[in-house]
């Protein structure tokens, strides 16, 4: 990472914990702004939050979800100290971070290919319109418009501007009584801390079933140029819910296919207009190859930047900094070994234990064991990655030793639920 200037500031939009932590120490004290929502400053309790960071000086409140009012902040928060550059905390960030780069003349996503990026039903249609392969798709409003699409065939339907796999289901049928569940499921999908209060335009969709193994890809951009790019392997759990069980990267793929997402990802990057930042692009690779399922421009969740960072050596979040401050930025080709993470589940219920942490950690090639719940709390079924218990983390030479690893690591804990 080049050396910042300590003179200036970088602004988050959307507060990310887990970016600060691994940024801390890495960069100036105080040189870094958060903008957050009021409301979400409020649900989370995030008053205390700079005193937890060295690098963070100061959370401002101001609406930034599906509103220009962060933008009015621009001219105060430069005036007194130059901004070096403006970085999407989280997903519903994305538009804001990039009108926000726009405005201040720095490298960012593009203010359209933000709004392609966190709206699935213009990311249809851009993409396809350039050629990129997509599921066929049609936007909906309610049961009968489910049911039309459908017919007697699978069908995914989704929100087309949410997070997280919300309100996403994989249905095999469809009748009217089928429909009907599933447009109230998705529609009234919700993440209290995770959104304000006031009311929010949500678009909703339907889409073909793809059938095939699910991948993504992790890519950093400088002006519409690829710079970096690693291919995930996916497994996601069986069922109506498609929430992620685990990522394997770079995944074993020849070459050929290997280039094929190349191939696809690039073709995305040119039909959005994306100009500098990351992408995570989640594709499924059918029989006529990489067919787009969803693409988000800000660092992915599931860990997968520490899992990319394992694996290649690097410093993801330093770089990406360093990308929209316009800095050179050096980045490996090839990755030094295989990194995994499984999400741990369990029965869902009341926690009465949790057993095996310590033999799961001192298993070779472990990197991280991390159970979220406690005696006393609560494991509910798994409708959205939120609802995940834990994580077990591992890396090793190639993808069939780190597979075993992390699948023994896992095995090796135990939550049980009453």
């Amino acid at each position: 990472m080049t050396a910042p200037d300590p003179d200036t500031q970088v602004l988050f939009v959307g507060y990310n914990a887990a970016y600060l932590r691994a940024i801390d120490g890495r960069v100036p004290a105080g040189s870094v702004v958060v903008i957050e929502e009021p409301d979400i400053i409020r649900k989370r309790e995030l008053g205390d939050a700079p005193a937890g960071f060295d690098c963070l000086d100061r959370i401002v409140p101001a609406r930034y979800q599906q509103s220009a009012e962060a933008l009015d902040l621009a001219v105060d928060l430069s005036a007194a100290r130059g901004v070096a550059a403006v970085v999407p905390g989280l997903e519903y960030a994305v538009p804001g971070a990039a009108a926000l780069a726009a405005k201040l003349g720095l490298p960012g996503a593009t203010e359209a290919a933000a709004q392609a990026l966190r709206d699935k039903v213009r990311l249809r249609e851009v993409t396809g319109a350039a050629g990129v392969l997509n599921p066929r798709w049609r936007e909906v409003h309610g049961p009968e418009d489910i049911l039309d699409f459908a017919g007697d065939g699978p069908v995914v339907v989704k929100p087309a501007n949410r997070q997280a796999s919300v309100g996403v289901q994989l249905l095999d049928s469809v009748d009217a009584a089928g429909a009907a569940r599933a447009w109230e499921r998705t529609s009234s999908a919700a993440e209290y801390e995770q959104v304000p209060d006031r009311p929010l335009e949500w678009r909703f969709l339907a889409e073909e079933r793809l059938r095939g193994p699910e991948f993504s890809v992790e890519a950093l951009v400088r002006q519409g140029e690829v710079v970096f790019e690693n291919v995930t392997a996916k497994t996601v759990i069986p069922g109506p819910y498609p929430v992620e069980l685990g990522h394997l990267l770079p995944a074993p793929l020849d070459e050929d296919t290997r280039a094929a997402f190349g191939t696809a990802l690039r073709a995305l990057v040119a039909a959005v207009g994306f100009g500098t930042g990351i992408l995570h692009a989640e594709w499924i690779l059918t029989a006529s190859g990489p067919t787009l399922v969803e693409c988000a421009g800000r660092c992915p969740g599931d860990y997968l930047i520490d899992l990319i960072d394992l694996a290649y050596d690097t410093r993801i979040r330093l770089t990406l900094i360093d990308l929209l401050a316009g800095r050179p930025v050096e980045l490996p080709r090839s990755p030094r070994r295989t990194a995994s993470i499984r999400f741990l589940a369990a029965e869902p219920g009341t926690v009465t234990g949790v057993f095996g942490q310590d033999t799961a950690k001192a298993l070779p090639g472990v990197r991280a064991v991390e159970v979220d719940v406690e005696a006393g709390g609560e494991v509910r079924p798994w409708a959205s990655s939120w609802d995940r218990a834990g994580h077990v983390i591992a890396t090793g030479p190639d993808a069939d030793t780190t597979r075993r690893t992390v699948l023994d690591a896992v095995a090796a804990v135990r939550i049980a639920t009453d």
